[in-house]
């Protein structure tokens, strides 16, 4: 369920819709006069980085678990898939500089787990806030990090996360789990409660007990995480919505089938047309 397309550059072939725009092979295009592109030979062993937001934001829940607890499970499952089939998991936290560099194996998998678990208490002590998504997202970025597969675990509060992502899928594939909870999108008639910003600290009264102000803050909300959403899929980033009031369980699961299914007829596509391609060639006298 976890792989990727491929990272060496291999041989050249007709170019078909869906194609990586940054592999097309220029000089073979000109030759040829028709649009070729690399293909690409898959990796033997995949590098798979876990980036956990720690950040306070997502210490909120109010179904069946907090955010970061649905986070960190998912991160988990991600991770036990990766360990399964014989890659190399590792993790990179917000506000924190731990790092544990991918390595293969279930004690790897009980490392960064434990890792995650640590900086999420540590953060919650220091209640570290506003961890930039360039930041976040520093060690996977390097030019030093072997090319392989960036699954970001957040609730992408904050402005920055498409433009970073979209400077990290240049590099890497990226999956996006986007982790949300109800009360984020619908107020209770409570009537006048005070909110803080976890991320902020930024306190603000509120009259819940008014229709208007109950359906503008609905409206509102959906309508930020829209472009939320619209923003990270425009990164070239895969995104899948985690709620903590649901089974995230087979949601996760269904994505990852469709992924894996919608890679592999991509891959069915091209070698398609290379063969078409092939068969269109003049036979030498």
């Amino acid at each position: 369920m976890l792989h990727r397309s491929g990272s060496e550059l291999g041989d050249t072939r007709r170019y078909v819709e869906g194609d990586d725009v940054r592999r097309i092979d220029w000089p073979a295009t000109a030759r040829t006069n028709e649009t070729q592109v690399h293909d690409t030979i898959a990796d033997h062993e995949l590098d798979v980085w876990l980036v956990v937001d720690t950040s306070p934001s997502m210490a909120f829940g109010t179904a069946r678990s907090t955010k970061f607890r649905l986070a960190a499970d998912a991160a988990g499952a991600i991770g036990h898939l990766v360990v399964q089939s014989g890659n190399r998991v590792g993790c990179a936290l917000s506000g924190t500089e731990l790092v544990v560099p991918p390595r293969a194996g279930l004690d790897q998998l009980s490392a960064v787990l434990a890792a995650i678990e640590r900086a999420a208490v540590n953060d919650a002590v220091a209640k570290v806030r506003n961890d930039r998504p360039d930041d976040m997202l520093a060690v996977p970025m390097s030019s030093r990090t072997r090319r392989g597969l960036v699954v970001v675990v957040s609730d992408f509060f904050g402005a920055g996360w498409d433009a970073a992502l979209g400077r990290l899928s240049r590099r890497h594939d990226v999956i996006a789990l986007v982790v949300t909870d109800p009360r984020e999108f619908a107020l209770p008639d409570v009537g006048v409660v005070d909110f803080e910003d976890a991320e902020t600290g930024a306190v603000v009264g509120v009259d819940t007990s008014r229709p208007d102000v109950r359906e503008r803050f609905a409206a509102e909300t959906r309508r930020r995480f829209e472009i939320r959403v619209a923003g990270l899929r425009s990164a070239r980033t895969d995104v899948v919505e985690l709620r903590t009031d649901t089974d995230w369980v087979s949601v996760l699961a269904g994505f990852l089938r469709s992924r894996r299914s919608r890679l592999t007829d991509r891959k069915s596509t091209r070698l398609n047309s290379s063969h078409v391609s092939e068969s269109r060639m003049p036979s030498s006298a």
